[in-house]
């Protein structure tokens, strides 16, 4: 049997919780509490010194993950990143898979299956534990419909600030006939009839609203490319 011990970081922004998973975590032989911090830039510099096995990170605001997954793949990306959340709406539960992530667990669940999912990715990295409710998993979209490519969510972020389809091909060097066959794309796609629908629907389903540039894990000198990733999920019992 492997004894290697397992480096895990925590990061919540409450911190009762967090103290409270590191003191959880600490008690374990085979486990090592390597820190415990609120989100933002200082979790992210952490992860990039220490590059522990597992990050257990808080998932509670669900226009943060995207940013903070990426944030942390980035300065750790052999890293198995664990999302702990009391939110678990089908399109956040999307975007957690689309990002390839390890774990995706919700924060009322005992600590046994906390330490079992941390376990698990461990020893498991092609897989995913997931600890959902089957609701939220049966409410997903269907892969073909709700993937939106790189350049497709550029498109739609720059229709949701109001630009026509000249201004966006002048702003992203593409031919105007470029944006027009990219929106057919994605109104086929999110099923939508209308620019304002479609933009509506993306919205809907977390797929736009994201901001990487905002928020604990704010970056400004280079927007993240949208991973284009397909990932068998198994759900952890």
């Amino acid at each position: 049997m492997d004894n290697k011990v397992i480096t895990v970081l925590v990061v919540d922004d409450q911190t009762l919780l967090r103290e409270t998973l590191c003191d959880v975590l600490a008690a374990q032989p085979d486990i090592k509490v390597v820190g415990g911090l609120a989100n933002g830039e200082a979790a992210v510099r952490m992860a990039g010194e220490l590059r522990p096995d597992v990050i257990l990170l808080d998932g509670s605001e669900p226009y943060g993950v995207v940013s903070g997954v990426e944030a942390m793949h980035r300065v750790s990306p052999r890293s198995q990143c664990i999302i702990l959340t009391s939110f678990h709406h089908p399109a956040l539960v999307q975007q957690a898979l689309q990002l390839r992530v390890s774990g995706f667990l919700t924060k009322n669940l005992r600590r046994a299956e906390v330490l079992a999912a941390i376990r698990s990715v461990t020893s498991h990295p092609g897989q995913i534990f997931m600890s959902v409710p089957k609701e939220s998993m049966a409410a997903l979209p269907h892969t073909s419909t709700a993937r939106l490519s790189a350049r497709e969510l550029q498109i739609m972020e720059n229709v949701a600030r109001g630009l026509s389809n000249s201004q966006i091909a002048a702003r992203l060097t593409i031919t105007e006939a470029t944006v027009k066959r990219h929106l057919s794309n994605v109104f086929e796609k999110l099923g939508a009839v209308s620019r304002i629908d479609a933009v509506n629907k993306a919205k809907s389903m977390l797929i736009l609203g994201i901001s990487r540039n905002t928020g604990p894990y704010a970056r400004q000198d280079s927007p993240y490319p949208r991973p284009e990733v397909r990932l068998q999920v198994q759900a952890g019992t």
